[in-house]
């Protein structure tokens, strides 16, 4: 064993789980072909994006059932054949909820302005109705079947308002696995009462807040105890500095809990920067830990957000409200080592830092994708020793000597090679200095914290 009689001076780190509070989707973004004819550059935009749900805009009902997007087919007679023009979607369309990731909910919208989708689907309910038989049926277990990552219909129609088989064709759409959502922008009465009869089928209200619903005031959106989210187009006057002071407006005075952006249809605009200013305002997720502080200007100015040890993508980050390339200055508890990377996968060119930095400096400021927190204490420090508080020069005591479950540690005078003062040491975490505390006395029993 060590000399009992020495002295460590030894800063403890306790390391405690990276524990942070989820957070519900409240960001979303309708997407157009885009998706498809830039992929797979497309794909991991989104998936770093900050986004929590997209939209895929848009699936056409035919009028012979068949299921169509931009003049391709995706469903037909109750087959999934949108892969003999289209092989990677499946794939694509999958991964955008593979970690890590920041999307937790596709939907598939149908209508919009000229679509007629729904004045077919009435047409065909009223002709079939919407048993197992029917080809909507068929055809939309068939999409599901394919890529069950779909979890909802978005329902933007603008033309047909018939009540009755917009009912029975979400209900039937719930059958199948399919949650629905309502993009209205105008005719209250029409989504008021759809909306009352479908119940919890129906869990959110995207309210248009552009182009025709450009006057709309979310405040009177509310239908029954729905979430409201309201959206504006990402062309808009003003851009994401306008669309952020709205979305704040908005919630603070109209009860909305969460943004949605029209269109992302082209790479005019940065999806990572619009959407964590989104998440800023509706609510990122928070760490129970601070072991970090990352702040978007230099000399700890701007926006700012503590995070506990572990590793974070760009896509974590970006859950925090943390944009991608917008790190100027950050804090670092002692004992603990960040690194910040260039890429969002903890690739490309690295820095770390084990004290803070004012400014990280020309080459790296505003350069960061993704960011590890992890321990940098001394290693090779395993065997026992006596700790000494540096402020009252006592000694890390059992107390009355028991090594009991739930026995009180105390601070005592030195009582030399008293084994209620001796502590075993044993490194952890595959040598960064991280040590299990255990008593010399009862090597089954650690030092905890309550």
């Amino acid at each position: 064993m060590n000399t009992l009689k020495q002295t460590l001076f030894l800063l403890l780190v306790l390391v405690f789980s990276g524990v942070s509070k989820t957070i519900a989707q409240s960001t979303g973004v309708y997407v157009g072909g885009h998706i498809r004819r830039d992929r797979p550059g497309t794909i991991e935009k989104l998936r770093n994006s900050g986004f929590t749900y997209i939209i895929l805009f848009n699936i056409n009902v035919e009028p012979d059932g068949t299921l169509t997007t931009d003049g391709e087919t995706v469903c037909k007679d109750g087959k999934y054949v949108f892969g003999n023009t289209q092989p990677n979607y499946v794939s694509d369309i999958k991964k955008l909820k593979q970690a890590p990731t920041t999307i937790s909910r596709i939907e598939i919208c149908i209508g919009g302005w000229g679509n007629e989708s729904f004045s077919r689907i009435k047409e065909l309910i009223n002709s079939h109705g919407v048993g197992s038989g029917t080809i909507l049926y068929k055809n939309f277990k068939a999409l599901k079947n394919a890529i069950p990552e779909i979890d909802a219909v978005n329902n933007d129609d603008e033309h047909c308002y018939d009540v009755a088989t917009a009912v029975k064709f979400h209900k039937m759409m719930y059958e199948l696995g399919y949650k629905t959502t309502i993009a209205p922008y105008t005719n209250r009465s029409f989504w008021e009462n759809l909306v009352s009869q479908l119940g919890d089928r129906c869990d959110r209200v995207l309210i248009q807040c552009y182009d025709g619903g450009a006057g709309n005031n979310p405040s009177d959106w509310h239908l029954g105890n729905r979430a409201v989210h309201a959206g504006r187009m990402n062309y808009q006057e003003g851009g994401v500095d306008a669309c952020v002071a709205q979305m704040e407006s908005w919630k603070k005075n109209n009860g909305v809990s969460g943004g949605f952006i029209w269109l992302y249809n082209d790479e005019t605009w940065n999806l990572n920067q619009w959407a964590t200013r989104m998440l800023r305002v509706f609510g990122t997720k928070k760490c129970d830990d601070s072991i970090a502080i990352l702040y978007a200007d230099s000399d700890y100015r701007g926006y700012s957000k503590s995070l506990g040890e572990g590793s974070y993508t760009q896509a974590d980050l970006a859950m925090y409200g943390i944009s991608a390339k917008d790190i100027s200055s950050l804090k670092v508890t002692k004992g603990f080592k960040i690194t910040l990377y260039e890429n969002a996968d903890f690739t490309g060119n690295s820095k770390s830092w084990t004290t803070d930095a004012s400014f990280v400096g020309g080459d790296w400021n505003d350069k960061a994708c993704s960011v590890r927190i992890e321990p940098n204490g001394k290693s090779g420090l395993s065997g026992n020793f006596k700790i000494m508080n540096r402020n009252s020069g006592k000694y890390l005591d059992l107390d009355n000597n028991k090594t009991d479950n739930n026995t009180a540690i105390v601070q005592f005078d030195d009582e030399g090679v008293d084994a209620s003062q001796t502590w075993t040491f044993t490194e952890v975490m595959n040598s960064k200095g991280v040590y299990s505390i255990c008593s010399y006395g009862n090597k089954n029993r650690g030092m905890d914290v309550v």
